[in-house]
């Protein structure tokens, strides 16, 4: 994750997902759709915490929260809100 909030604690998946139900502003989008390039068969995955914000999406990941490359500076604040309601640290790469 090229932006992310943990702490010494890991932060439970449990205790994400209760977070998302508060946050009016977070969407929780487990089930992701694509299409194989190999064989053009349409796939859908369940990730876990998976949560849509804005243009972003935030993942969580080994008990931490979490954006990789592209997401938005709003995606930055947000995960620095996030971090201070948990208790956790914001960290950037």
């Amino acid at each position: 994750m090229d932006i992310y909030i943990k702490r010494e604690k890991d932060i439970s998946l449990q205790e994400w997902l209760d977070y998302v139900k508060t946050d009016k502003d977070l969407v929780l989008k487990e089930l992701c759709e694509g299409i194989n390039p190999i064989t053009k068969q349409k796939l859908k995955i369940k990730i876990e915490g998976r949560t849509l914000f804005d243009d972003s999406v935030i993942i969580y990941r080994n008990g931490m929260i979490g954006c990789d490359e592209g997401y938005s500076e709003k995606a930055a604040a947000k995960l620095k809100e996030i971090a201070k309601s948990l208790g956790a640290e914001f960290f950037e790469e």
